[in-house]
């Protein structure tokens, strides 16, 4: 049985990644802090700090074959800037360099849509700015490593545990619970939201590839089509029977809203993956978990 090191194992991704995988898989799990462990609380999955001595051990008493990094750090108000480059820059780096020294199969890494030069969110430059750093990083290792070096670039991704501050989580909180009004951009902006279940799968298929896969590889991890705010918005109220007011156009959009994302999945869909669940399935398996 193979073993896969899932470094961000507590996490909303990561979690459900150990829990699918550990029927198929020996799974050894990464966090920052193992006193809360609070989405795999049930499982008996072996699980290690991330500070530097710890890592080096679990190189030297497993033998790892693929590490699937979904560990990441968002800006915050207190600007602690140096704990989101360790997560999103150091940490990687120095598992690329372990992972070449051990002679794993396979380096995955989770990045994001947003990494992308045609958008300009300025509250998430430093973060984007951390994960193009390790996507350079990750070309060069794969030129000169013997591993597979895979990048996987996620969009609007959502499910079961996901955190309740996040927008459609916070959203279904609001509404579900018949809030008076809830004030809102005019929602043209379209997102290509895809179901957790749906991203596990992704990377069930592309870890089954990893013997097809070229020596650098990416991944954009969506459904292929959008849907609109204002849209999501009205099937959550639907589904609820809310009496929640949507007031749309109340807020105005973000300077340099991104006004429409959309996944190109042609290179996953080549690998045999098929996305499962449209908005309205998603957002129904949610709410009745």
């Amino acid at each position: 049985m193979k073993t896969i090191l899932i470094v961000g194992i507590n996490g909303f991704l990561g979690s459900h990644l150990a829990k699918s995988f550990k029927d198929n898989f020996k799974i050894i799990g990464l966090t920052s802090n193992t006193n809360n462990l609070s989405r795999i609380h049930k499982e008996e999955f072996e699980v290690f700090s991330s500070s530097d001595e710890e890592i080096a051990n679990i190189f030297e008493n497993n033998t790892i074959d693929i590490i699937i990094y979904a560990a990441t750090q968002y800006q915050s108000s207190d600007n602690k800037l140096f704990a989101l480059f360790n997560t999103n820059v150091i940490l990687p780096f120095k598992l690329l360099e372990l992972s070449k020294q051990y002679n794993i199969k396979s380096f995955i890494n989770v990045d994001t849509f947003f990494n992308n030069p045609k958008y300009s969110y300025s509250y998430l430059s430093e973060y984007t700015l951390s994960k193009k750093h390790l996507v350079d990083w990750l070309k060069i290792f794969s030129a000169t490593c013997s591993f597979k070096v895979v990048n996987m670039k996620i969009f609007h991704m959502y499910g079961q545990s996901d955190s309740s501050s996040k927008f459609i989580p916070s959203m279904i909180d609001k509404i579900s619970n018949n809030e008076p009004f809830v004030n809102l951009t005019k929602g043209e902006q379209k997102r290509d939201f895809i179901y957790i279940e749906d991203v596990v799968e992704a990377f069930r298929t592309v870890v089954i590839s990893t013997s097809t896969l070229d020596t650098f590889q990416e991944f954009e991890v969506g459904t292929g089509s959008s849907t609109s705010i204002h849209d999501l918005l009205v099937i959550i109220k639907k589904m609820f029977n809310s009496s929640t007011e949507l007031i749309f156009g109340s807020l105005k959009y973000r300077k340099n809203e991104i006004m429409i994302s959309k996944a190109n999945n042609s290179e996953l869909l080549k690998l045999g993956w098929v996305v499962k669940h449209d908005i309205t399935q998603g957002i129904k398996k949610l709410i009745k978990s």
